[in-house]
Parts: C-alpha cells; structure tokens; sequence
C-alpha cells in the first residue's frame, strides 16, 4: 500500500509534485483534485500549487482509496456531500451553473401554458370513454426480503470470494470497512484480492 511521503510542514506544495508524493498517475490527481472541489492557487508563472488544508484533504483522500473506497465514496466521506466536476483545463475545478435569465425564465413559462394546453385539448375527446376503461394493472411484487440472505449463504456453501463492490451491493452498503466484520449472521473477512478490489471470505455464524 502507496503510503503519503512524510515532510516538513509547509504553506504550500507545486502540484507537479503529488504524483510522487501519492505514487499514482497525474490524472489522477487532477480527479481526486476535481472530486475534493480544490481550487489550485497560480504562481510562478502560472505554476500550481496547492496549499496546506488543501494538502491534507488530499492526504485523506488517498488514504480512504487505499481502503477501498471509490474516488466519489472517499470524496463524500471528507465533504458531506458530492461536489460537482468538471473536466475541462486541469486548474479549473468548480463548475458553477447560471442563473437563467429573465428571458429564459418567460420562455419556459410560455412553453409550459402551451404544453399544458395541448394536453387538456388530447384529453377533452377521452371523457365519453372514461366509464370503458380498463382498471389499473396491480403494481409489481415487492422484492423478496430472503434474496439477500439466500446470495450470501450460497457464496458461503461455494467458498466464492466476492470483491468489495460485489459484497456491498448485496449488503446495501456503499463501502466496506475493516479487515473483518460481521452482519446478518455471516461474518466477513478480508482475503486476497480479486482483481483491483479486495477478495472476502464469507462464513455462517453458527451459535
């Protein structure tokens, strides 16, 4: 595991630095940056650089990755909610969206009224006939509350090994923590890796 490099306590870091700092592609700096809403500070020439707070949300960030989180699951852990990306000119992080103006804000109107008109001249025909309809079909069969338990005991039976996406999908989880934990009456434990994610080994709880 990728560790952060330990240094001296500094205002601000280039950013043409974190790659070796994180040991990951620069693109993916940029992507954690745009995750996180970072805004770079230009200098030098228009050189980045990325300033202490800004440095230790990163630093917390990777270390979320490399617990498996997903780069958006690691972003909402830090922030509270998901910021808005962009993918544009790296150094241009926050997309903010426009007011609509006046104009646009009466066109809309206008659209709606003759949309809303439309309808009730299609639906006016329809009145003579509403005594002929047919009742409303019966709405789908809720999903079967064993399915979960029924998912995990057959990987238990086969000794699957799912990954971390796989396992917290069927637990209804957004990401899974720890090195072992238990749940539903099964126990988790980490084992391996499969493929890019960790591997778990999944057991009843027999009491």
């Amino acid at each position: 595991m990728t560790e952060p490099v330990e240094c001296a306590l500094v205002d601000e870091l280039p950013l043409k630095s974190l790659p070796d700092r994180y040991g990951v592609a620069r693109s993916q700096i940029y992507n954690r940056i745009n995750a996180l809403g970072i805004v770079t500070v230009k200098r030098d020439r228009n050189k980045a650089y990325v300033t202490a707070d800004q440095l230790a949300l990163l630093d917390r960030i990777h270390e979320l990755i490399q617990q498996d989180y997903t780069l958006e699951a690691a972003a909402v852990a830090i922030l509270g909610q998901p910021t808005r990306q962009s993918h544009e000119t790296p150094g241009q992080y926050l997309v903010h969206t426009p007011s609509p103006t006046l104009e646009q804000s009466h066109g809309a109107t206008g659209q709606l009224e003759m949309l809303q008109a439309l309808v009730a001249a299609l639906a006016e025909p329809l009145h003579g006939r509403i005594a002929n309809q047919q009742p409303p079909s019966a709405p789908p069969a809720p999903p079967n509350p064993l399915s979960r338990f029924e998912q995990l005991q057959a990987i238990a039976n086969n000794n699957w090994r799912p990954s971390t996406s796989e396992l917290a999908d069927i637990l209804g989880l957004s990401s899974l923590y720890g090195a072992t934990f238990e749940r539903y009456g099964f126990r988790f434990t980490r084992a391996g890796k499969n493929g890019a994610q960790s591997a778990w080994k999944v057991e009843k709880i027999h009491e």
